[in-house]
């Protein structure tokens, strides 16, 4: 995605005739420079440049991606002795939130956590798992946007150091509730719920309000 947008932005900097900075501004950004060297502008000049650019920036993370997907249903299978259907539960709630949590931005516990308590995982284990899940999401999400210049960084730090603090206190919280009421693991479940009830009612309201 990341080297795709700079290709795509490089193109449209040639096609308008751009000045020189401009040119060399889209078509040598650092990113594309660790990727592809100072070539890209070449490239895109050429006819087949820009066609072939775009299959090979979509083409190859689907076939990686894919690859890695195959890997891992056949060690769940094999080794932990899943059914392929779990598999395709796990696979497709995981691709789903993937996509929703690049395009529109939510975050991977609105689903990773109702949807493994569905499963019949341990409360206390779904919300550790999940938590696990949601750093990989974010991060590749947070690093396609920060490589794309889209974040606005003073903005990130501070809702950040306020999001870490509140992380600590809700797994202080968790663990807390998971010893002490050990028998009663709807106390956690409760809890899960009604974070994905207050996101909910929180994205709505922007969308009614941007509308």
């Amino acid at each position: 995605g990341v080297v795709r947008h700079h290709a795509s932005a490089c193109l449209w900097e040639l096609e308008r005739g751009s000045s020189l900075a401009m040119r060399q501004a889209a078509c040598q950004h650092p990113t594309l420079a660790f990727f592809v060297g100072n070539r890209l502008e070449g490239w895109m000049g050429r006819s087949w440049g820009p066609s072939l650019a775009m299959i090979l920036t979509l083409l190859v993370p689907i076939v990686a991606c894919s690859l890695c997907v195959a890997s891992s249903s056949v060690t769940c299978i094999v080794r932990e002795g899943w059914s392929l259907a779990e598999v395709a539960k796990y696979e497709t709630m995981a691709v789903c939130t993937g996509c929703l949590a690049g395009l529109v931005g939510i975050g991977g516990g609105l689903i990773f956590s109702p949807f493994l308590l569905l499963m019949g995982v341990e409360p206390a284990v779904a919300v550790a798992t999940s938590s696990t899940c949601v750093l990989f999401t974010s991060s590749s999400t947070t690093l396609q946007y920060l490589l794309t210049d889209r974040i606005i960084m003073t903005a990130a730090i501070a809702y950040g150091i306020v999001n870490l603090i509140a992380s600590y206190f809700g797994t202080t919280l968790v663990i807390h509730l998971q010893d002490r009421f050990a028998t009663k693991k709807w106390y956690i479940t409760a809890i899960v719920a009604a974070g994905v009830l207050l996101s909910a009612c929180l994205t709505l309201t922007k969308v009614a309000m941007l509308h």
